[in-house]
């Protein structure tokens, strides 16, 4: 046998193996939720143990919630993970060492980690392929984009994404879609657990199970049964929220506390009877961060979030309710919004005082167009079952 046919026959064998190691990989599957529809990724903690558990450990802290795709490419790839529905970057933890070199190749469908020019500095950001991207692979003595996973279910939504159109926003000179899509949920999933709930009305029994474990005082229960709830992709209202919230505190869990607390923030107004204890949370928990509560500036009146009908479940007159509750819902944001302007217009704001209201403002609008996304789909549910 020649050497050059002997490498040529390694290489192949390679890539075989490359390609049965992703068949079989069997590892934690994770619920991802967005404004366009749900997709579920497998992890292979085998041979990319370092990026599993990173990646994992981001989903648990609840960083993804909140998150938008803010990098598309139509033929190459989706990219999110680092930033929220303001552009603004958020904050990771240390950098993972690069596990190119794993034999996983960049295909369809994979899910990889970002990274910047150093090999070593992959942190919270991820990208989905929506083609063969093996270029993005690594070779002898080149690091390349390291694979930890792939999509399973709801590929179509990813390939929805991509297609969206693109353009400059923030501090980005491009490839931000347009509207922006953002994780509204993502959870670890556990198939035996869910497919033992009825299928009718599984919600209502999780949050039967998150009460039971209240009563009985169990906090780490009740965190293990709201990551369930998210991962049905159901809405989290504010009343769960503080509940996730509270029992993470109580846990000493103050990254998924506080992010628990920034969608409280987003979603509730200053009536809700648990908003002056989430704002005393909020300074425990994240004593160094001051939270968006640009609604208290001036005299404008923050409307109250709908609740959202389940459109799997509901009946005509709750969908109607709900739809009369997201109409009013916007013609009071839209006051909500010209009062934000009037502030936001005045000559003897502080810099601070401006940009609070700026950021309020902009918060508003992305609630407005988040909220008429959930109830598109919830409707698109209800119909489904006619």
């Amino acid at each position: 046998m020649s050497t050059k046919y002997a490498a040529q026959l390694v290489c192949a064998l390679a890539v075989a193996l490359g390609f049965a190691a992703q068949a079989r990989a069997q590892g934690p599957e994770v619920a991802v939720c967005t404004d366009l529809g749900s997709l579920t990724v497998e992890l292979d903690d085998e041979l990319a143990p370092l990026h599993a558990a990173n990646f994992l450990e981001y989903v648990d802290q609840g960083h993804y919630s909140g998150t938008v795709f803010h990098r598309v490419i139509e033929g190459f790839m989706i990219q999110g993970g680092g930033f929220d529905r303001q552009l603004e970057r958020k904050p990771t933890l240390a950098p993972v060492v690069n596990e190119s070199s794993n034999g996983l190749s960049n295909v369809r469908g994979s899910l990889a980690a970002a990274r910047t020019d150093d090999p070593n500095s992959a942190t919270a950001q991820y990208y989905i392929n929506v083609a063969d991207n093996d270029q993005l692979d690594g070779s002898a003595g080149s690091p390349g984009y390291t694979v930890f996973g792939r999509v399973t279910q709801g590929m179509e939504v990813v390939d929805a994404i991509a297609a969206l159109p693109t353009g400059s926003a923030g501090q980005f000179p491009s490839d931000v879609p347009d509207p922006l899509v953002s994780v509204t949920s993502m959870a670890r999933l556990d198939p035996e657990l869910q497919a033992s709930l009825p299928e009718d009305g599984r919600t209502i029994t999780i949050r039967e199970r998150i009460s039971e474990a209240i009563e009985a005082g169990n906090q780490l229960e009740v965190l293990d049964w709201l990551g369930h709830y998210r991962a049905t992709c159901a809405v989290m209202d504010p009343d769960l929220l503080f509940i996730e919230a509270n029992s993470a505190a109580a846990l000493l869990r103050a990254p998924r506390a506080q992010s628990a607390l920034d969608e409280y923030l987003l979603r509730a107004s200053e009536t809700h009877p648990d908003y002056a204890d989430a704002l005393a949370l909020y300074a425990t928990v994240a004593p160094d961060v001051e939270p968006s509560i640009a609604r208290m500036i001036g005299e404008c009146e923050s409307p109250t979030l709908p609740d959202i009908p389940d459109g799997t479940v509901a009946e005509y007159d709750a969908m109607v309710a709900g739809r009369d509750g997201v109409q009013e819902f916007m013609g009071a944001g839209d006051m909500y919004l010209a009062c934000l302007s009037e502030v936001i217009d005045e000559e003897d704001l502080s810099d601070e005082e401006h940009s609070l209201a700026v950021r309020e403002h902009n918060r508003m609008v992305a609630v407005m167009e988040q909220l008429a996304e959930e109830f598109n789909t919830a409707l698109r549910a209800y119909r489904d079952r006619q």
